[in-house]
């Protein structure tokens, strides 16, 4: 499985609800056969490790992948507001058995005025 970067500006909906995904992540995300959700974890730029449910609709034409169980958890947390940047990663590390594996790691940004000057912060 090769690397990933998604970046999504957050909307009132993701805040409060769920947050949905672009269907092409499911290429770097295995989900079970037979099922239709995994739960992942995921680092944030603190190193804190959460619990993200990915679902997948069971029918349809389209998979529609989105963050379900956890999710609002992690809003509620981070305290992330509309317009705020979400950037849900995959790099591959070497795990202690030398083998690749992928780190999931999420991070959420927003631009703030700093004397004058937007610059983001995490």
């Amino acid at each position: 499985m090769p690397n990933f970067e998604i970046t999504k500006l957050l909307t009132q909906s993701n805040i409060t609800k769920k947050v949905f995904l672009p269907t092409q992540i499911l290429k770097h995300i295995p989900i079970p056969q037979g099922t239709h959700f995994v739960d992942l974890q995921v680092k944030n730029s603190m190193e804190q490790v959460w619990t993200l449910r990915l679902y997948t609709r069971p029918t349809g034409q389209y998979p529609t992948p989105v963050f379900t169980v956890g999710w609002l958890e992690f809003v509620r947390a981070k305290h992330l507001q509309v317009g705020d940047k979400l950037i849900f990663s995959g790099p591959q590390v070497r795990a202690s058995e030398g083998e690749l594996q992928m780190q999931y790691r999420i991070q959420v940004t927003r631009t703030i005025d700093l004397q004058g000057q937007p610059i983001s912060a995490d």
